[in-house]
């Protein structure tokens, strides 16, 4: 399978290096290729995936030199893949996506692709109890091409309650592959 990963900023992005040395050691046959939000930035380094994953980290940006190496359209390159894995995805971004907004090139991308779309979110504590995000969620679970796995609820970093945050990397590959082989019977 080829995949894009796409990392927006929630603290869970932290966990990238984790997450790409099981996908290596678990999933030695999928090529995966990084792309970070600007936020992500924040909470992780492109430096260390790049080392981890074998293969160069783009930033989000329609001038990033990583995107720009491999395309003059960088949405077209991004989109030409199997899975645009979209973990952990902020509110932010799942609001862009069900309003489809293209400003950057994985927007773009997600938006044009043919490639199934998988997203993760991670909810900030309280959004999974909003009608407004709740109807959000249906909306994307209803997109054609699109896969929503549900949040698990955790302790929160930044809050006493618990939140609903992105499940580990390889209940997503559970997901994927069930979804996989539900497409192909």
């Amino acid at each position: 399978m080829r995949l894009i990963l796409f990392s927006t900023g929630t603290l869970n992005s932290c966990f990238l290096p984790v997450w790409i040395n099981w996908m290596k050691a678990n999933r030695a046959d999928d090529s995966v290729r990084v792309v970070l939000s600007q936020q992500a930035t924040k909470f992780v380094s492109g430096h260390s995936l790049h080392a981890l994953s074998g293969s160069p980290v783009a930033i989000d940006s329609w001038d990033d030199p990583v995107l720009c190496a491999e395309s003059f359209a960088p949405h077209t390159w991004l989109a030409g893949h199997d899975v645009i894995l979209i973990y952990p995805a902020t509110l932010n971004t799942l609001s862009r996506i069900a309003a489809v907004d293209a400003s950057t090139p994985m927007l773009n991308a997600v938006q044009c692709t043919s490639a199934r779309v998988v997203l993760v979110p991670n909810l900030p504590p309280g959004a999974d109890h909003a009608p407004a995000v709740l109807a959000l969620l249906q909306t994307l679970r209803e997109r054609p091409g699109t896969v929503v796995v549900d949040p698990v609820s955790r302790p929160s970093a930044s809050v006493s309650e618990a939140a609903a945050v992105a499940p580990p990397i390889w209940d997503v590959f559970g997901v994927i592959d069930a979804e996989s082989a539900r497409k192909v019977a």
